[in-house]
């Protein structure tokens, strides 16, 4: 079983839940977050807070599947705006 974790702008949440969706991963769950970055910080909100908004979506799928859906996903999305990490889980 494989871990991944998406990391992305909140903005795409709707982009990313209906790819998934399509793509028959159907188990994932979704997270809200705050990344600490002065490179990033675009809007007045983002400036004065010092954060830009961000989630997170992590999913467990086989193996055979990881490749077929990360590349879905930077296929429409850019790989500069998503960061994903995948992390092979050994069931004991």
């Amino acid at each position: 079983m494989i871990e991944i974790s998406i990391y992305f702008k909140s903005n795409y949440k709707d982009v990313i839940v209906d790819t998934l969706l399509s793509e028959g991963f159907d188990n994932f769950y979704f997270f809200e977050c705050k990344k600490y970055s002065s490179r990033l910080l675009k809007s007045t909100k983002e400036m004065v807070t010092g954060r830009v908004d961000f989630a997170k979506f992590e999913l467990f799928v086989k193996n055979e599947n990881k490749d077929r859906i990360i590349n879905k996903l930077y296929s429409m999305i850019s790989k500069n705006e998503l960061s994903i990490y995948v992390r092979d889980l050994h069931e004991v």
